[in-house]
């Protein structure tokens, strides 16, 4: 019997992938939108992509509200929960951002255990595993590193949210949730092809260098995962049952900011004109910092290298995970594609 699958999130980067993932390997998929109208918009986007998309069930829900829920969960086999607030700017109070991460973890969870779904996948982040560390940051964080909420000098209010729902969901499996099968996936910053114009999260790092509009490069790197090993993983754990119970990192290469924009200068000559080449001085980003709360939470970043070890997740797929400078091309080739650079 074919197995059905929830899509919680079901318009954003990753779950977009994973939803055309799912559907290429015979799931029956459901999604969770927080409106209808966005719902129809998200199967217009990603019909070219697979034609089986029109099988797709959508049902309207929000992380902070209980309606819907149970219709979202009913006839369900297996919940992949990956709707999550990202903001691109740091909200004015924390609690904006883990109120709903934290209380929709949990309002998940309780409507799986109300309707008697026993297997849940997560995403989480790696920023519930390697900020609040402060000097004391592992030079290769593994699943074992949990990221400290209450160090509020190196853990930004996306980092405390995404650690406190991650921490939420594996409290109540192991109490009030007893019996529900919980694994959480924690990549990296994700790159990789986009599959319809709405740009979020990470790839708008990419959008924004190559439509010019970051005119120097602060000393600041991320380490990189594609999409399209995310979905993998989440499937792979799905259909895994030595996944129960564990956390994977998704972590490819590491790139400076400089490094990032020379990818991007090489594969896509016609824009170099407009890809930064220049580096801003530590001192410049803490000046502006004083005026700018989205580069303030630059400030702690600067020179510094955030590792986080995927050996556990290459078993798991098999296979080493595609490398970081093809998620960032296949970024900007499918960015020129859809006109959005």
């Amino acid at each position: 019997m074919t197995k059905t699958v929830l899509v919680t999130g079901a318009s954003g980067f990753i779950a977009q992938q994973l939803i055309l993932d799912l559907l290429d390997k015979g799931y029956q998929v459901r999604g969770t939108v927080r409106s209808l109208a966005k719902g129809n918009v998200l199967k217009d986007a990603l019909r070219p992509h697979n034609v089986k998309i029109d099988e797709m069930e959508l049902v309207e829900c929000d992380l902070e509200s209980d309606k819907g829920w149970d219709e979202a969960v009913a006839g369900v086999d297996v919940i992949q929960h990956l709707a999550s607030p990202f903001p691109m700017s740091v909200p004015k109070d924390p609690n904006d951002l883990i109120r709903p991460a934290r209380d929709g973890a949990l309002r998940v969870l309780k409507a799986a255990k109300k309707a008697g779904i026993n297997r849940v996948i997560m995403t989480s982040s790696f920023a519930a595993v390697g900020y609040g560390w402060g000097d004391d940051l592992p030079e290769v964080c593994t699943e074992e590193h949990w990221t400290n909420p209450n160090n509020t000098a190196d853990c930004r209010p996306y980092m405390q949210s995404k650690t406190l729902a991650e921490r939420a969901a594996w409290e109540y499996v192991e109490g009030e949730g007893k019996g529900i099968q919980l694994t959480a996936i924690n990549p990296v910053a994700v790159f990789g092809p986009i599959r319809s114009e709405q740009v979020k999260t990470s790839v708008g790092v990419v959008a924004q260098l190559m439509g010019g509009k970051i005119p120097a490069l602060p000393n600041v790197g991320i380490q990189v995962v594609d999409v399209r090993d995310v979905s993998a993983a989440h499937i792979a754990t799905m259909e895994n049952d030595e996944s129960i119970g564990e956390r994977y990192i998704l972590a490819d290469e590491f790139f400076s900011m400089k490094e990032c924009s020379q990818v991007l200068k090489e594969a896509f000559p016609n824009y170099a004109d407009k890809l930064p080449t220049r580096s801003m001085p530590d001192f410049l980003v803490k000046l502006i910092a004083l005026f700018s709360a989205d580069m303030k939470s630059m400030v702690t970043e600067l020179n510094k290298r955030r590792m986080g070890s995927s050996d556990k997740v290459k078993q798991l797929l098999g296979r080493d995970l595609i490398p970081g400078r093809d998620a960032f091309i296949a970024s900007g080739e499918t960015l020129i594609d859809y006109k959005v650079v």
